[in-house]
């Protein structure tokens, strides 16, 4: 964590806080209300290990975890290499696509700051049309909470074969509502842009 004023001032050792997780932290995301971090534990540059949590901060008590969430599989051995999380608008949920376990998890934040062993609300599996592995790793979420996309795909080779996915879920049913394929080869993140009626774009 670094204090931004410090380091707009010109303090190079603005860095306030430093929070061990389980294993190298990738995708990260704010709650809407500032108040808490999600941070993707995705897997180690050291060794073949990847992670199957997320590790929740406080911000306003940086420097523990506040919980550590393991989630996509019911193995605690099992490695789902958690990917970009997503908070939905009302803050309450989060979502992770979970690369390696081919799925999306639904967390309940109160309930992972309570009970991390009971957090993880919904696990949503996801295919590809082509039957190659979904290999999820972008989510985003609409500005009224009820849809959350994500991305995913994995790498291929030649990089003209575009196995690029596209997941629709709605958070409501807990379920795939939409796919679109041939979206490039190995998307990341995403964003979502909406348009307001009336508008000419």
């Amino acid at each position: 964590m670094i204090d931004l004023a410090e380091a707009l001032k010109g303090n190079r050792t603005a860095e306030v806080a430093r929070i061990p997780t389980q294993i190298g932290p990738w995708g990260i995301a704010a709650s809407p209300d500032g108040r808490y971090i999600v941070a993707a534990n995705r897997e180690s540059q050291q060794r073949a290990f990847e992670g199957n949590t997320v590790s929740i901060i406080d911000v306003e008590n940086p420097f523990v975890e506040a919980a550590r969430v393991r989630f996509g599989t019911d193995d605690p051995l099992g490695q789902t290499r958690p990917f970009i999380p997503s908070f939905t608008p009302s803050g309450k949920e989060i979502v992770v696509p979970n690369f390696r376990a081919n799925n999306v998890s639904i967390v309940d934040l109160q309930t992972a700051l309570s009970n991390p062993a009971a957090a993880e609300v919904a696990r949503i599996p996801l295919t590809r049309p082509d039957g190659g592995a979904a290999r999820p790793k972008g989510s985003a979420v609409i500005a009224d909470g009820r849809y959350a996309v994500i991305s995913g795909g994995a790498r291929t080779t030649p990089n003209t074969v575009a196995t690029g996915t596209v997941w629709v879920i709605d958070l409501n049913k807990r379920a795939v509502v939409a796919t679109v394929t041939g979206v490039g080869n190995d998307p990341y993140g995403l964003a979502v842009a909406e348009v307001r009626d009336g508008d000419d774009k």
